[in-house]
């Protein structure tokens, strides 16, 4: 598909049918999202944030994962070649549909080398509107749209 993860890039035609699409999503969704398990590596799919957590840096787009660490850590990382960006976050469950999470550390490596980290401050509530616990499909509310697929392991 000639679909980019970085909705903000997407027509608007292509914008309104994903959206479309979650909203019939998030009908299906089971209750207490929240208590699903998430592990392993998710890739973007799609996003209409702005800002690096899409994958764009600058002219470019990096590929874009989430790793949970357990059940509380998590780390959101773009890659683009060899310099890989991690944001390192921790998230506490709020309710059925909601989780805050807060930022904790950047890390900028270059071939797999450290270069630098900083402290990160930041925090959000990110509501789950459907997850698949079978297919690792997601959709949240960050509070931009994203849509992440677990990797099959």
């Amino acid at each position: 598909s000639s679909t980019t993860p970085v909705g903000i890039d997407a027509p608007t035609e292509t914008v309104a049918s994903i959206e479309a699409a979650c909203a019939v999503l998030e009908k299906s969704a089971p209750p207490n999202l929240t208590d699903l398990p998430l592990t392993g590596v998710h890739d973007l799919l799609f996003s209409m944030a702005k800002g690096g957590s899409n994958g764009k840096l600058g002219p470019f787009t990096g590929k874009v994962t989430q790793t949970f660490v357990n059940e509380s850590d998590f780390v959101n990382a773009v890659e683009l070649g060899p310099v890989k960006i991690m944001l390192k976050a921790t998230r506490e469950v709020l309710d059925a549909e909601r989780v805050r999470v807060s930022f904790v550390e950047t890390v900028f490596t270059l071939f797999g080398k450290e270069l630098f980290k900083s402290e990160t401050k930041g925090t959000g509530v990110w509501k789950f509107r459907y997850f698949n616990k079978e297919s690792g499909v997601r959709v949240m509310d960050t509070p931009s749209l994203f849509i992440l697929k677990r990797r099959d392991e």
